[in-house]
């Protein structure tokens, strides 16, 4: 057994157990669904997809893989710097608003986590920023923070 087998069996097992405590909250049907049908369906998803990666694994394990040591070969680098970006989003958000801090992590994710040039930088985030704010402050009325600007 390798750490993808056990990982993908704790998850199955984990799946299971949302499934079976979902089940007293009343499922209902599709067109009728009742509060436990999205915890049930979340946990057989998860059930389906850890048994994919369980099946993935033991192919792997069948080739000849085992365990190997679990941090050679990681670069926590980018991973350390989204996490910074997403704790700025956190505390710029009331002060600086939706719109131009979502411009700003954008900025930040494509220009210092995964390089690209300036005109693409600033193309994509000034984009993401403003479908995001299409979609949720005029499409589905979430109130969000404004900022200086406004929006």
């Amino acid at each position: 057994m390798n750490r993808d087998q056990l990982s993908s069996g704790l998850f199955f097992l984990f799946g299971l157990l949302v499934c079976f405590f979902s089940i007293p909250y009343k499922l209902g049907a599709l067109s009728a669904p009742g509060s436990g049908l999205m915890p049930f369906l979340s946990g057989a998803a998860m059930c389906c997809l850890a048994a994919i990666g369980f099946s993935h694994a033991t192919l792997r394990r069948l080739r000849g893989e085992g365990w190997g040591p679990l941090m050679k070969g990681l670069a926590w680098q980018r991973g350390l710097l989204t996490l910074g970006g997403q704790l700025a989003f956190l505390f710029l958000l009331q002060p600086l608003g939706f719109f131009l801090t979502t411009v700003l992590f954008m900025g930040f994710l494509l220009r210092v986590v995964v390089p690209q040039s300036w005109p693409r930088v600033i193309t994509v985030a000034v984009l993401t920023a403003t479908i995001a704010y299409l979609v949720f402050e005029v499409w589905l009325k979430v109130q969000l923070p404004a900022g200086p600007l406004g929006i």
